[in-house]
């Protein structure tokens, strides 16, 4: 697959971005910062799930399937906090508008139409610009002269990745983009980058957990309380339970 021209993504970010805001418009205030993803998610009717994904490739972000009666959002523990916000909006995407299905790689992200759309789509709701905007102008920032330090501070407050932080500022103010640039020297998947990005991270008391992988494994009690909560008041069969407690069960094998 051939990357995609800067030319084809603004197409996409412009096609993206009312679906994203009217989404965002319907559970949360423009003037808002989602704190909690993993909490919007579940509140929105998905039914989240994380767990380190199994063998070496970390490059797997997520994926969703329907398991009746749940929209499932897998999410990859295996990556840094800031990267699973993401990703459980960019599962999101495919669930609320109906486009792409199956797993989700960072790097389709580049050369995947719809996958980049639900990379934007995850963006605004995270990111919305009045937020970023305001945020830049508020704290006087130089956006030619961005230091590390700077981007770090706002990924924290956006709780965002440091490299989903600055694609978005870019995104917003392309005319610094050979500027801003270089400030991905930090952002990369080698031992030392990734040692030079906490320093800088524990230099502004950030979240070394927006830096790193959690790898915790999660499945909400939420799922289970439902199921015994209807099985008592007699809404469903003791069958329908035992197999709505065999989708926790089937979900990996669909991967």
């Amino acid at each position: 697959m051939k990357k995609l021209t800067d030319d084809t993504k603004m197409k996409l970010y412009e096609e993206v971005r009312p679906i994203a805001l009217d989404y965002r418009d319907s559970f949360i205030s423009r003037d808002e910062v989602i704190k909690d993803t993993f909490k919007a998610i579940e509140q929105l009717g998905f039914l989240l799930l994380r767990f380190p994904a199994v063998g070496e490739n970390t490059s797997l972000s997520g994926f969703t399937i329907y398991k009746y009666p749940y929209h499932c959002i897998y999410v990859n523990s295996r990556q840094n906090l800031g990267r699973q916000y993401l990703s459980c909006w960019h599962e999101c995407y495919h669930i609320h508008t109906g486009e792409g299905s199956g797993i989700s790689y960072t790097e389709s992200v580049m050369e995947d139409p719809c996958e980049y759309k639900a990379n934007v789509f995850a963006s605004i709701i995270l990111m919305p610009e009045n937020l970023v905007k305001g945020y830049i102008e508020s704290h006087k920032l130089s956006l030619p002269y961005l230091k590390y330090e700077d981007i770090i501070q706002m990924q924290i407050f956006f709780n965002v990745g440091y490299s989903a932080m600055l694609t978005r500022i870019i995104q917003l103010y392309p005319q610094y983009k050979k500027n801003l640039q270089n400030r991905y020297a930090i952002a990369g998947k080698s031992e030392k980058q990734r040692k030079l990005l906490e320093e800088k991270t524990r230099s502004v008391n950030g979240n070394l957990q927006l830096v790193n992988a959690t790898n915790d494994i999660y499945i909400p009690d939420s799922f289970y309380e439902d199921i015994m909560f209807n099985l008592k008041k007699k809404r469903i069969s003791k069958e329908k339970a035992f197999e709505l407690l065999k989708v926790m069960d089937g979900l990996t094998d669909d991967l």
